[in-house]
């Protein structure tokens, strides 16, 4: 297949996947269980996971469920559902939001139609700032903020976050719209500061992309086994003992090494909630296509 075929066939599964993740969301449910029912809903694709299930509450980001995850949905919480799929390295990464409380379906909706919008009638060779334009027009008399620390990315074969970043406002960058290339194109809207903070936890990983040798064999062996399967793509700690099979104390030795990186779950304002919608495009010879919808 070509690249572009390879897009647009992760793409069409992805937004398979999500039509039956939707009603999995709801009050009562472990975040634990509806990942590992996503999961399997999944694995009846001839695709796999590009990042680990990200099942975000309210004012965080980065968050997949612990193995022993005991986080259950109440009424008032909002859910940022981001799923990452790939075909031989080719990539779909796309999000929604959903919200059981009322007072919040406004933001929801907002972010939806605002990244719709920015996506609406792109060209081959438009600069990639024009979506941050159209971002900054949108938000302009919002009542809320985008979170501008946080921007999309471009794909490659097996780079989740390759060169090119996608501004979620006006900047000066002359970098364009190649044909040939795709992008994950996210925005995150919330009532909050607008602005995202790391926290000292992390609980997604991955293995760095040059290693340093390790003296212990099961943890050498380990480093092998997921650059084999995951390469540069990030990884949970449910991957290491639930897929992989090794210990906690195997995983503990691994983190002491130089060869893993940690992405932190990312906070806003505590009182805050975050909504968020992500789509990938594909720039062809006289289109733009969003290879999610």
């Amino acid at each position: 297949m070509s690249e572009k075929e390879y897009y647009l066939k992760v793409g069409k599964i992805h937004k398979e996947v999500c039509e039956k993740v939707k009603p999995l969301i709801k009050p009562g449910e472990k975040l634990l269980d509806i990942t590992k029912k996503i999961e399997s809903i999944i694995q009846e694709y001839d695709v796999s996971l590009a990042f680990p299930v990200n099942l975000q509450l309210n004012n965080l980001v980065h968050y997949t469920p612990l193995p022993e995850d005991e986080i259950v949905l109440k009424d008032d919480d909002l859910v940022k559902v981001d799923i990452g799929l790939h075909i031989d390295g080719y990539i779909a990464d796309g999000a929604f939001t959903v919200t059981f409380d009322n007072n919040y379906q406004d933001m929801v909706d907002f972010t939806e139609k605002t990244l719709k919008k920015v996506l609406t009638d792109l060209k081959p060779g438009m600069l990639i700032s024009e979506i941050g334009k159209r971002l900054d027009e949108e938000m302009k008399n919002s009542k809320y903020k985008i979170i501008r620390n946080l921007q999309g990315h471009q794909l490659k074969q097996w780079e989740l976050h390759s060169t090119k970043s996608v501004p979620v406002f006006k900047t000066e960058s002359k970098n364009k719209l190649e044909i040939g290339e795709a992008y994950a194109v996210e925005i995150f809207i919330t009532d909050g500061d607008g602005w995202i903070n790391a926290s000292n936890k992390a609980l997604i990983y991955a293995i760095t992309k040059v290693t340093v040798p390790v003296r212990n064999p099961k943890v050498k062996k380990l480093i092998l086994e997921i650059k084999k399967r995951r390469k540069s793509f990030p990884f949970s700690e449910r991957y290491i003992y639930d897929h992989l099979k090794y210990s906690k104390v195997d995983f503990f030795l691994l983190k002491k090494t130089e060869n893993i990186l940690e992405y932190p779950i990312l906070v806003e304002n505590p009182n805050s909630k975050i909504a968020q919608f992500e789509d990938v495009i594909f720039v062809d010879e006289k289109e733009v296509i969003i290879t999610t919808k």
